[in-house]
């Protein structure tokens, strides 16, 4: 029943024919679902009922015209009030989704981050992630970048040279520089 449409048998109301389609959003409570507009919606309904029964008590031409363009009045607000609650239930669905795919992402990475440790570079104070051999899954020991961990993004630092020769290990995504003050270094290990 959460989240599914449940249609009704085809009752009377003032002379109408009307389905009742009650949408049930107990999986989703607290969503942003405006009210305002499934009641404006019926209202418009119910006042297109009593146009067209008071439509079949006319006699003349001319106030079945009159009546016939408020009945398509009461269509057009009805039918707009109809627009704007699917436009905010399609808004609240791209939501969930949204959030579901967040909750998916979060989760992976809890699961990736665990994989490594801080660990202190050479003698200075620089530090970086480097993957635990406990938990390396046959990878190759690597380091990763501390800024990229804390965003919750895994980029393997680069080591290279400056202009002085010394060797300096980069992010390749937030451009995170690490001087190391060595001409080499050995590979990286694991922790």
């Amino acid at each position: 029943m959460n989240g599914q449409i449940q249609t009704r048998t085809p009752r009377i109301v003032d002379g109408v024919v009307v389905t009742i389609n009650q949408l049930c959003f107990t999986k989703y409570i607290g969503a942003n679902m405006d009210i305002s507009l499934i009641n404006g919606t019926i209202t418009s309904l119910r006042l297109a009922g009593d146009i067209a029964k008071g439509i079949l008590q006319l006699n003349t031409l001319s106030e079945v015209q009159g009546k016939v363009i408020e009945l398509q009045s009461a269509i057009l607000a009805a039918q707009s009030g109809a627009l704007e609650s699917n436009a905010a239930q399609s808004a609240v669905v791209d939501e969930i989704r949204a959030l579901k795919e967040e909750i998916a992402r979060i989760k992976a990475w809890e699961s990736q981050k665990q994989r490594y440790q801080l660990t202190p570079f050479g003698e200075g104070p620089a530090v970086m992630y480097a993957l635990k051999k406990s938990m390396s899954e046959s990878e190759p020991p690597h380091w990763i970048c501390t800024k990229c961990y804390e965003d919750g993004k895994r980029m393997i630092l680069q080591p290279r040279k400056d202009k002085n020769g010394f060797i300096v290990i980069a992010c390749p995504s937030c451009n995170s520089v690490i001087h190391t003050r060595l001409r080499g270094i050995g590979p990286a290990e694991y922790v």
